[in-house]
């Protein structure tokens, strides 16, 4: 079994699964978006039977064209991360429409359409992702890890080379 995640609280799929997928990202990204959408199709039956952890982190980097993720992650409630994956998925769906709006408008937003509230323990959460980011040197989003093998893309990675590396992480893991 591979070390165990840190900061791991959007986590889908067995904790103790053989495989484990980190992503880095921002919603206002829209490689991430990408990536996101490419996951959720490319993942779903390794975590439908178990041999795949997928761990979320949504890093509030220091970008102006990422502040309005940053402003959203603000509002996620992670206690309830089945929801949270769901907004993900819509909010990365609908960036075009939300990525130009102001921060009262965002907020707006996150109150009206998803019933969010400004969630006082995000700014720590933020914090200790940050503090992962810099000390795994992570650059850009997204940034994935699976089994703690580093791909960093400054563009979109194809859902082909995703799988590809997942099928091949899990005969790894198989070997054992």
């Amino acid at each position: 079994m591979t070390n165990p995640i840190e900061k791991s609280l959007l986590s889908f799929g067995q904790k103790d699964a053989p495989v484990k997928v980190e992503v880095f990202l921002n919603l206002a990204c829209p490689y991430c978006a990408s990536f996101y959408g490419i996951a959720e199709d490319v993942l779903k039956d390794s975590l439908d039977n178990g041999q795949i952890e997928f761990i979320v982190k949504h890093y509030d980097k220091p970008r102006e064209m990422l502040l309005n993720g940053t402003l959203i992650n603000l509002f996620l409630d992670y206690e309830n991360p089945s929801r949270v994956k769901e907004i993900l998925k819509e909010l990365f769906g609908s960036q075009g429409e939300w990525d130009h709006l102001n921060n009262q408008e965002i907020k707006n937003l996150l109150e009206e359409k998803y019933q969010l509230k400004e969630e006082p323990q995000n700014t720590e959460i933020s914090l200790n992702v940050t503090a992962e980011a810099i000390r795994r040197n992570v650059k850009m989003v997204p940034a994935v890890f699976i089994n703690n093998k580093e791909y960093q893309y400054p563009t979109e990675i194809t859902a082909v080379e995703l799988k590809t590396e997942i099928e091949a992480a899990l005969v790894n893991s198989s070997i054992r």
